[in-house]
């Protein structure tokens, strides 16, 4: 076929791959549906059991979340990550006039350098916790085996 191709008989050999694919294309396309057929039949009573359970659940879990004590919950946690959050913007623009002061000083480039790692560090041993620092190692391990390598972390 590769011969044909490549010879006088190209228009009639490539409408033929093209009649063979469009056939495949096709043919794979019912096979498919079929194959979802079969399994949505074959699994009908399971699936309206898990449907059924779902919505009970859902109720559920609805039912508890209505409950004031949990509203409560939900309120205090959310006052909490905005603080959080309020910490974490103080810190972020603390940090960036820390090092337009640092770039302002008439120092080399490596002296520089050399403290702004070290306010990193000062931050990072202030806010991160054992658990948030096997979490960014999670993230840089992840990180190196990206396809590019444009990348830093502050902590």
């Amino acid at each position: 076929m590769a011969r044909q191709l490549t010879t006088g008989g190209k228009v009639n050999s490539l409408q033929k791959v093209k009649k063979n694919l469009d056939y495949l294309k096709h043919k794979s396309r019912e096979l498919g549906e079929d194959i979802t057929n079969i399994v949505a039949d074959g699994t009908l009573e399971e699936k309206k059991a898990y449907e059924k359970a779902l919505r009970r659940y859902t109720d559920k879990m609805n039912e508890v979340l209505a409950k004031e004590e949990v509203k409560d919950k939900l309120d205090e946690k959310y006052k909490c990550e905005e603080k959080i959050y309020t910490i974490f913007d103080r810190v972020k623009k603390t940090y960036i006039k820390a090092v337009k002061t640092i770039m302002k000083q008439p120092l080399s480039n490596q002296e520089k350098e050399e403290k702004i790692a070290k306010l990193q560090t000062k931050i990072k041993h202030a806010l991160v916790n054992d658990e948030d620092k096997k979490i960014l190692n999670i993230i840089r391990k992840q990180m190196a085996d990206l396809p590019y390598t444009n990348r830093s972390l502050l902590c």
